[in-house]
């Protein structure tokens, strides 16, 4: 799968899901989505557009995000290379 593929199939992932690990506790967990996760860090977004961040400000970037994109794309990119992923254009 190329970067681009890998970037289009980040791009389908639910902005609201829950990010927690342990499945037991999952439905208790539901909360857990990235806002709220901003929230507790101490990075929610700020500014008329949320593109500043409450604790990063506005002339760089986030820490807490750039740690998610740089989470999310490294996930994607080794299950890309172990062969677990399939193109989003790909009939299942």
């Amino acid at each position: 799968m190329t970067e681009e593929e890998r970037d289009d199939l980040i791009d389908l992932l639910p902005k609201g899901m829950t990010v927690w690990s342990d499945e037991e506790e999952l439905q208790d967990f539901r909360h857990a989505t990235l806002p709220w996760w901003r929230d507790a860090l101490a990075h929610p977004p700020s500014g008329p557009t949320h593109s500043c961040c409450k604790s990063c400000g506005c002339g760089g970037t986030c820490l807490l995000g750039a740690f998610e994109d740089a989470l999310i794309t490294s996930v994607v990119r080794e299950l890309d290379r172990i062969g677990a992923l399939k193109k989003p254009d790909t009939p299942a």
